[in-house]
């Protein structure tokens, strides 16, 4: 069968989870396809716009958080918002693109892509079944614009809190984010260290910025190198911020103390052979760590998704969120002393979130399609 899955170029965090879950169909013996749902109408719609979304997040992320926030509280017209009645007008080049590729199911990971997707079945361009997929651990503005076959969540308690946005609750599966299935083919920590050239007799604390490098990052490796032992190797990973990467080069500490590395794909080879991770809240950063059984440190949230994100894994006792640098290298090294916290995070962890999301995903989607066909 084939299939297509359209995402958004803005930041990593959904071309991954639509790359994940493509994997996962191959794996079964199926064509799947990712595509950007802009590029495919207008290539220059996407680059304005992702990179519109770029510069905010890295510029003026307290106003990112702003609009965010506000989108919940958007007025409706005849039952969508205005960025549905945005989107729908470029729908029709869209429906072409499928029509040519002729898939047997469609999935999305971005609500652009759900939104012109409603447009067109509503409207009755397009016949297949369609299927959307959360990214972030938070319920998403505009998905209660969306009239689709199916939406995988991210846990059964976002199903729920989904089902009173507004989204038919028959629709919702929970099925956690999907990542890379290969994931979970080896979690032996030392021979992930031995993979990644690093020093099997250090103990490794990684921190990630994701894609863009985002965040106050040398504040948080300076806390982390005043209060960890000499024996732990901080690697941090710049994204595509090689500027960050050239200011952790000035700092000219000794490579067994301070690695610092630029974009790295897939990380989650390199998050395999550390003890902790510390990152920003992105959704499938956060379930590379949870499916890796890593235990999590976050840090940073900007406004809006992340600090949501953050929100819902504290308060379920899934990562630690600490109020500031300081906080986060004392959690850090306590971490490091005290096998028990990791533990009782992972058995939180067990508890709300679903494991092997992308097969599941890719296992329904192909169920239903087959149901659709017939």
């Amino acid at each position: 069968m084939k299939f297509l899955i359209f995402s958004l170029s803005c930041g990593g965090g959904h071309d991954a989870a639509a790359n994940a879950t493509a994997e996962a169909l191959r794996n079964e013996g199926h064509e799947a396809a990712v595509y950007d749902c802009y590029a495919v109408i207008r290539p220059s719609l996407s680059k304005a716009v992702c990179g519109g979304y770029v510069w905010l997040v890295k510029h003026l992320p307290w106003l990112f958080g702003l609009f965010y926030n506000a989108s919940y509280r958007i007025p409706r017209l005849n039952g969508k918002t205005f960025v549905y009645d945005i989107n729908k007008f470029e729908a029709k080049r869209l429906a072409r693109f499928i029509h040519k590729e002729n898939p047997d199911a469609i999935l999305t990971t971005h609500i652009f892509s759900a939104q012109q997707l409603t447009h067109l079945k509503r409207n009755g361009e397009i016949s297949q079944w369609i299927g959307g997929v959360i990214t972030d651990y938070d319920v998403q503005p505009f998905w209660n614009d969306t009239e689709i076959d199916m939406i995988f969540t991210p846990t059964e308690s976002l199903s729920q809190r989904y089902e009173k946005f507004g989204v038919n609750g028959a629709a919702l599966v929970a099925s956690g984010i999907p990542v890379d299935p290969a994931i979970q083919s080896e979690r032996d920590i030392q021979k992930a260290k031995r993979e990644a050239g690093l020093d099997g007799n250090k103990r490794h604390v990684l921190v990630a910025g994701g894609s863009m490098g985002a965040g106050k990052m040398p504040s948080t490796v300076e806390a982390l190198l005043k209060r960890l032992s000499d024996d732990v190797q901080i690697i941090v990973v710049c994204g595509s911020n090689l500027k960050l990467k050239r200011k952790f080069a000035r700092m000219n500490l000794p490579e067994s103390r301070l690695k610092a590395e630029g974009f790295i794909k897939p990380l989650y080879k390199l998050m395999r052979a550390c003890d902790v991770v510390i990152s920003k809240p992105g959704g499938l950063s956060t379930t590379e760590a949870f499916e890796l059984e890593r235990p999590l440190v976050i840090v940073h949230p900007i406004q809006g998704v992340e600090s949501h994100n953050a929100q819902f894994l504290m308060e379920n006792g899934i990562a630690l969120c600490p109020k500031d640098d300081e906080e986060v290298a004392k959690s850090v090294n306590e971490i490091l002393k005290n096998p028990e916290i990791s533990k009782k995070m992972m058995e939180a962890r067990d508890r709300i979130i679903p494991s092997g999301a992308a097969k599941t995903i890719a296992k329904r989607t192909v169920e239903e399609a087959e149901k659709k066909i017939r």
